[in-house]
């Protein structure tokens, strides 16, 4: 069936696309190759992108095809900030999630079919969360594309294979009235509650003070493990041991108030009181959002920890790693581990998965 809709969409374009050629024969657009043979940056404003009537009007009546993306930031490595791109959508998820994962595939620790599992997990958020920004987001969510001509041949040919199944997917969730695409956010890794010994992800409410129903904190057993292996692709310390009030060098470190937590340990902004006064974040972070927790170093003096490395809220790349590689997940699994409650919808005909247990993948997963 999925097949013979593909086949009537391409019919209903090339014939609409015919039509409109000989009625107006509009000029092309200039396009700079920014990846593989068929991925083309178009650096032109949506108005006069909009000026070539056969794919405005084959997006307007949904018969553009799902091969292409539109994305109105993304930055692009080497070039900077770039402003409506349209390139081949395989490419596109390919470039960015090389971008965030690295050579996965190529680390002894994690089996092939673990990080074709966990790229493909990657991708479809990274998908979803572009779609998401291009209707509520701006330029500085913008992510980031390597060319596909700069990763090296051999895992091009793996993360391609992997991700091209799966290239149409979009994380969506049921808002009471039908489906609408995910802020699917992620992070390198989520934190750790020393009160309860968990390593999991901080929930929307607690990092942004919003309620977002698939945003929620999960438990996710595999931080420091595959943190400890990714740190090539993160390039962060996965665990810190320091305070320095950079507002108040001198002044000497005396109590801290760390009760409102995540499952992962996370602090929800306002409700990180040290010495008396709420801090939104400290200075000496490479990142707004951690997981605190105030101790003392070896010697008895009085210390910050955190953990984690980003915002923590959405995905955990370690997590996801570790979930495909330890547990045999696959794609499916990661994904409604990280993103309570959400289904996968194909874009390309609008049909969305039944969710819930999967018999096959319970029988037959660990085959693959």
């Amino acid at each position: 069936m999925k097949i013979t809709k593909h086949i009537a969409r391409r019919l209903a374009a090339l014939a609409l696309a015919g039509v409109m050629t000989l009625a107006a024969a509009p000029q092309a657009l200039a396009a700079d190759t920014i990846g593989g043979a068929d991925t083309a940056q178009v650096p032109v404003s949506r108005e006069l992108e909009q000026e070539n009537c056969i794919q405005w009007l084959l997006d307007l009546f949904g018969l553009g095809g799902s091969d292409k993306i539109t994305v109105d930031y993304l930055n692009v490595r080497g070039q900077g900030l770039r402003r409506n791109v349209r390139m081949d959508l395989v490419d596109c998820l390919v470039g960015i999630t090389y971008t965030e994962l690295g050579s996965i595939g190529s680390y002894a620790e994690i089996s092939d079919r673990a990080a074709a599992e966990a790229w493909k997990a990657q991708a479809i958020a990274i998908h979803s969360y572009l779609e998401y920004q291009n209707q509520y987001g701006s330029s500085a969510n913008a992510l980031t594309y390597t060319p596909v001509d700069q990763i090296p041949s051999a895992t091009r040919r793996k993360m391609e294979n992997a991700i091209r199944d799966v290239a149409d997917l979009v994380l969506v969730y049921d808002n009471g009235s039908g489906w609408s695409v995910c802020d699917a956010v992620f992070s390198c890794s989520a934190g750790y509650n020393t009160q309860t010994g968990v390593y999991g992800t901080c929930s929307a409410l607690d990092a942004w003070g919003t309620d977002v129903p698939y945003l929620q904190s999960v438990e996710s057993p595999y931080e420091e493990q595959y943190h400890n292996i990714l740190r090539r692709v993160i390039g962060k310390d996965y665990r810190m041991l320091e305070y320095n009030d950079s507002r108040h060098p001198d002044e000497p470190y005396r109590s801290a108030d760390t009760s409102h937590k995540s499952l992962g340990g996370f602090v929800q902004y306002d409700t990180l009181v040290v010495n008396g006064r709420s801090y939104r974040y400290l200075n000496q972070f490479v990142s707004s959002r951690y997981c605190f927790d105030f101790t003392a170093d070896q010697d008895g003096t009085p210390a910050m920890a955190y953990y984690g490395y980003g915002h923590g809220v959405g995905m955990s790349q370690c997590g996801a790693v570790g979930f495909a590689q330890e547990r045999g997940y696959n794609y499916r699994q990661i994904l409604s581990t990280y993103y309570t409650g959400t289904r996968l919808m194909d874009s390309s005909d609008g049909s969305v998965s039944s969710g819930g247990w999967n018999l096959f993948d319970w029988l037959f997963g660990w085959l693959f």
